[in-house]
């Protein structure tokens, strides 16, 4: 039933954040537990905005036992140390617990729009950048109030569940159809490149995966972006 929330979930938060780069599965190097050194993980993140998403308190298809009170407090530290530091670095970190009450995660994910959008507004962002990505911020905290109307419990979402795989399967018979359009562009190590969203970068890595080519791109500022040479081919322009 977890996994089943958990994905509805996923579908919720796809539709809230329509338009945002996402990023998944994250594992920032900047993202370190002080208390034991080791990197924590996002399960959402949207770079523009400075937000982050986290679900908590899953476990492992192989658990078969309670977990003890020790085990329930490191888990409690860790979450601790993943938001402090997600503060510390200017990131909004929603907490989102599928096992609970959708409404009191929707509530933290306004909240958490609601900073981020008043961190945008104060921060060193282009004027563009703001006019581009405060009515999207806007938008996306209109439709988290929207659903806290529709998910009045955690069964609710597994409707939600069953999108969520209608779009997965749609997405899979679109890749395809979009990586057979015109030839992919060749891409070496070095190279000047010139992305039409996130601007001028150089490849550091070029690696085969699969029947595609994963392209490694740092930009101007120090980000660090992977693309597939089959989708990013009228994106990424070398210079």
């Amino acid at each position: 039933m977890q996994t089943n929330w958990v994905n509805g979930w996923r579908e919720v938060l796809a539709r809230v954040f329509a338009g945002f780069d996402i990023e998944y599965g994250l594992i920032p190097e900047w993202l370190v537990n002080p208390e034991t050194n080791r990197r924590l993980k996002l399960d959402y993140f949207m770079p523009e905005i400075a937000v982050a998403v986290r679900f908590i308190g899953l476990e492992g298809t192989a658990r078969k036992r309670r977990k003890s009170d020790e085990e329930l407090a490191d888990e409690a530290d860790r979450e601790q140390a993943r938001a402090d530091v997600c503060r510390a670095h200017g990131v909004v970190l929603v907490s989102i617990d599928p096992n609970g009450e959708p409404a009191v995660a929707l509530r933290g994910l306004e909240m958490g729009l609601a900073r981020a959008a008043s961190q945008l507004a104060r921060g060193a962002a282009t004027q563009a950048a703001k006019k581009r990505l405060m009515p999207m911020l806007s938008q996306a905290r209109q439709r988290a109030g929207e659903f806290t109307t529709r998910l009045t419990s955690p069964e609710r979402l597994g409707l939600y569940a069953e999108m969520w795989w209608e779009r997965q399967a749609s997405l899979a018979t679109q890749a395809p159809a979009e990586r057979s359009s015109g030839p992919i562009r060749s891409y070496r190590v070095g190279m000047a490149v010139e992305h039409t969203r996130f601007g001028p970068g150089q490849i550091i890595a070029v690696e085969p995966d699969g029947g595609d080519v994963q392209v490694k791109v740092v930009f101007e500022g120090g980000e660090t972006r992977s693309f597939y040479a089959s989708l990013a081919r009228d994106k990424l322009i070398p210079c």
